[in-house]
This record gives structure tokens, C-alpha cells and sequence, in this order.
């Protein structure tokens, strides 16, 4: 049965990102060649100081939504207050972090060079604060979430076309990118609330500050795991002209699709995983590790094959060799079979809760990167951050493992 609903989540994953990958692979060529190495970087750059700011917006709820959504299937009120609160949350934490990075670059100058593009990424903000992905995945129908993944994009691509014909054009790419999002989420919700019964309530601010609490340490290691994937393009800035930085956020965006592939299989097998730690600990043990080899010869072949066809993979993407983006990417290749050496590790953090555990081992890691990262960048440029990316993937690995056997002899 287990076996069943892994491949049938993983299947519905993949099929999500793989249309997040088609439409990447066009988006990031029509943009590359409309806009320029230099404002392809600059939106990119625009892009990671948002999605950086935009996980305070998920406030941890990305890893235990749906967990607590799967527990409460059958209890149709606790889901209704659980939904609720969950998105009044978010939406009250991305009006502050839009008004906090209006002020940071409005009144106090940060992100000079591209404020105008900041400004219109906002909205990713708010798309984020309505990201159905929590509900979908607690209640295993992640089919749905491909459904309206494919919605989002492909209206994204289409507007793309529309309106992004010069480079000027710059400042709306992720505009776009972000109300093509929101409004479709919505829509999401509108059917989601109509199909369930659920009744829309303005929360208390009693609960939404219990919701606070609730998941600050998750909320304090997502920044911190964001700090990790995303910090690094925004350090390379200070230490590379825009060309340099467009030819590496190309390489980079590829890398970061691929290693959303450890993390589905962790969204695929969360809910089956919790309901046997509880029951039986030894099929637990079996279930996960069987998943997670897995999971390693799928990331080993996928660096592989990176790695021979980079050539191809950059030209496709750029419309012309690149060989700066050809050789990041071949650093970069192996990230996602990094990455998920750490899966036994997460999926027992987060079946158990292990709050504190998880948000030590996350902050550990984002501290080495950020060193690594600037020593890398400083004296090497986009090849030290390549490096240093891939070794803060393997220093996870080694703090999450330490932390967990320290918790286990603590408790022994």
C-alpha cells in the first residue's frame, strides 16, 4: 500500500516538475535572448532577494501543513480552523515583508541597481502567502497541485510573449511571473473552499498568534535552509559584473530544478512515513531506507547525464554556447545527489518534530555557506560559489546526522 502512494505522489511530483522544467527551459531561453546576460542577472538577483523573504511567508507550514492536514482528514471543523489559520497567517506575514523590503530600499538604499524590479516582484509575496501546495499534499492529491501548476505557468509563459520585448521590459518579468500565480491560486482556493464546505473566517489575533509560536522554529530554519539555496547568487553580486551573474543564475536555475527531486521525495512519502513511525518503527526504518536508495541512483544518474550533456542543456536554454554556464553547471551537476544523502535524516526530523534539532543542524549549514560562499566568490568568483554550494550540501548531510545521533544517545 505504502509502496503504492510513493509512486503515485512521486509520479505526480515528477509530472509537476516537469512541466516547472519545460516551461523554465522556455521562459529562461525567450528571456536570456530578449533581455541580456546583464538584465537576465539582474531580474534573477531580483528573484532570490524575494524568494528569500518569501519563506517568513510560509512560516514552516511547507513542512508540517501537511502533515497536520493528513490528521485531521476526517474532522472536517479542525481542518477548516487549521486552513484558515494557516493562510491569515501568511497573508498577514507578506504585507509585513513587503512593507519591510519597500522601506530597506525606498528610505535606506539597499538594492540600488534593481529597486524598480524588486518593487514588481512583491507580489511574489502574496502568491506565496496563497500557495495551495500544504493542502494538496496532506491530502494526497497532488495530481490537483500539477493541475494548477500547469494553469500558472503556462499563463506566465503566454504573458511573457505578450508584453517582454526588450530588455527594458526587465522590471515586469517577475510581475508576471507572480500574478499569473496569485490569481490562479485563488481560483484554487475559491474551488477547494466550494468542493469541502469549508467556511472563509477572518482569524482571531489569539490564534494567529498561537499559529506564531506554533512554528517558529520551522519558521527560523526554512530561512535559514532559503539562506543556503538562494544566498548565494545574492553574495556573487558583490564580487561580479551582471554579465558574469546572468551566465551563472543560467546554470544555477537548472540546478535548483533538479534538486527539487530530493525534496519530492520527501513530500511523497511524508504522510505514509508519519503514520508508520507511530505504528511500527521497524517498517519505518525499512520503508524509508528502501525509498532513499532509490533516491540515490535516480540524483547519481541525473548529475551524470547533466554533466555529459551540459553543453547541449546550455545551448538550449541560451540559444548559443555559454561555456562560463557549461562549466558552472557541471560543478553543479551533483548537488541534487548531495542534497539527498540528507533524505533519512529529514524525514525523521519531521515525522517526530524535532524542532530544535532542525533548527540548529539549518543554521549551522546556512553560517558555513555564507563563509564558504564569500571566501569562494571573493577569490574565484561564480566557480568558488559553485564549490562552496556543493560542499554546504555535504556539511548538512554530516551536522543533521551529528545532531540526530547526539539526540538519540541524550535520550538513550
Amino acid at each position: 500500500m505504502f509502496k503504492g502512494i510513493f509512486i503515485k505522489n512521486f509520479f505526480n511530483l515528477i509530472i509537476n516538475q516537469g512541466i516547472n522544467i519545460f516551461i523554465a527551459l522556455l521562459a529562461t531561453r525567450i528571456l536570456f535572448r530578449t533581455l541580456g546576460e546583464a538584465q537576465y542577472g539582474l531580474v534573477n538577483l531580483a528573484l532570490s532577494v524575494v524568494l528569500l523573504s518569501s519563506i517568513t511567508v510560509s512560516y514552516g507550514y511547507h513542512l508540517n501543513g501537511p502533515k497536520r492536514i493528513a490528521l485531521f482528514r476526517d474532522e472536517s471543523k479542525k481542518k477548516e480552523t487549521l486552513i484558515n489559520e494557516i493562510i491569515v497567517t501568511r497573508i498577514i506575514i507578506a504585507i509585513g515583508m513587503a512593507i519591510i523590503l519597500f522601506c530597506l530600499t525606498y528610505f535606506l538604499g539597499f538594492f540600488k541597481s534593481y529597486a524598480a524590479l524588486l518593487y514588481y516582484s512583491l507580489i511574489l509575496l502574496f502568491s506565496q502567502a496563497l500557495f495551495p501546495m500544504f493542502y494538496f499534499q496532506g491530502n494526497d492529491k497532488i495530481a490537483w497541485a500539477s493541475i494548477v501548476n500547469a494553469f500558472a505557468k503556462v499563463a506566465y509563459l503566454l504573458l511573457i510573449l505578450l508584453f517582454i520585448k526588450r530588455p527594458e521590459d526587465a522590471t515586469y518579468v517577475n510581475f508576471l511571473f507572480g500574478i499569473t500565480a496569485l490569481i490562479v491560486y485563488i481560483v484554487s482556493w475559491i474551488i477547494i473552499y466550494k468542493k469541502e464546505k469549508i467556511k472563509w473566517a477572518w482569524v482571531s489575533i489569539h490564534n494567529i498568534k498561537k499559529r506564531f509560536v506554533e512554528n517558529f522554529q520551522f519558521f527560523i530554519s526554512s530561512i535559514a535552509g532559503h539562506v543556503s539555496i538562494h544566498g548565494g547568487l545574492i553574495i556573487l553580486a558583490n564580487f561580479v559584473n551582471s554579465s558574469v551573474l546572468g551566465e551563472f543564475a543560467l546554470a544555477q536555475k537548472i540546478a535548483l530544478l533538479m534538486r527539487m527531486v530530493p525534496v519530492f521525495f520527501t513530500q511523497a512519502i511524508l504522510q505514509e512515513a508519519s503514520i508508520l513511525f507511530k505504528s511500527d518503527k521497524t517498517e519505518f526504518n525499512r520503508y524509508v531506507n528502501r525509498i532513499f536508495i532509490i533516491g540515490l541512483s535516480i540524483t547519481f544518474a541525473m548529475g551524470l547525464i547533466t554533466i555529459i550533456f551540459s553543453k547541449w542543456i546550455i545551448f538550449l536554454l541560451a540559444g548559443s554556447q555559454v561555456l562560463y554556464s557549461e562549466a558552472i553547471l557541471k560543478i553543479l551537476a551533483f548537488i541534487p545527489f548531495m542534497s539527498m544523502l540528507n533524505f533519512n535524516n529529514m524525514i525523521k526530523i519531521l515525522v517526530d518534530e524535532k524542532k530544535h534539532l532542525l533548527t540548529k543542524a539549518t543554521w549551522v549549514t546556512a553560517i558555513v555557506m555564507l563563509v564558504l560562499a564569500t571566501i569562494g566568490g571573493y577569490y574565484y568568483g561564480g566557480y568558488g560559489l559553485s564549490i562552496a554550494l556543493v560542499i554546504t550540501e555535504i556539511v548538512s548531510y554530516i551536522v543533521h546526522s551529528v545532531l540526530l545521533i547526539k539526540n538519540k544517545n541524550e535520550r538513550a
